[in-house]
């Protein structure tokens, strides 16, 4: 994902861990049991993360916990950008 771009998707919260997919798959296709569901918006612009979350499944029949939801994949992604950019390329020393 190139920095600003926008990627819009569905997820799904199960035991509070964000599942994030493409609008091509069913919410009930990914996982049943979940807490909440619906789509969201992502961008990633250097180390900064937004993320908007709406709707509802119809599938799950569960609605979006939008601002709840919107914090669990912020912190998630956060966590995997954060890491990525402290791994060092080709050529480089990691520093602690």
């Amino acid at each position: 994902m190139k920095p600003g771009e926008l990627r819009i998707g569905k997820y799904v919260i199960v035991k509070n861990c964000p599942i994030l997919f493409p609008v091509q798959l069913t919410h009930s296709d990914v996982a049943t049991g979940a807490q909440s569901a619906g789509f969201f918006i992502l961008r990633i612009s250097g180390h900064a993360v937004d993320v908007y979350c709406w709707g509802e499944s119809a599938s799950l029949d569960l609605k979006s916990n939008e601002a709840a939801d919107a914090r669990l994949i912020k912190e998630f992604v956060g966590c995997i950008s954060a890491s990525l950019h402290s791994i060092p390329g080709p050529g480089q020393v990691a520093v602690k």
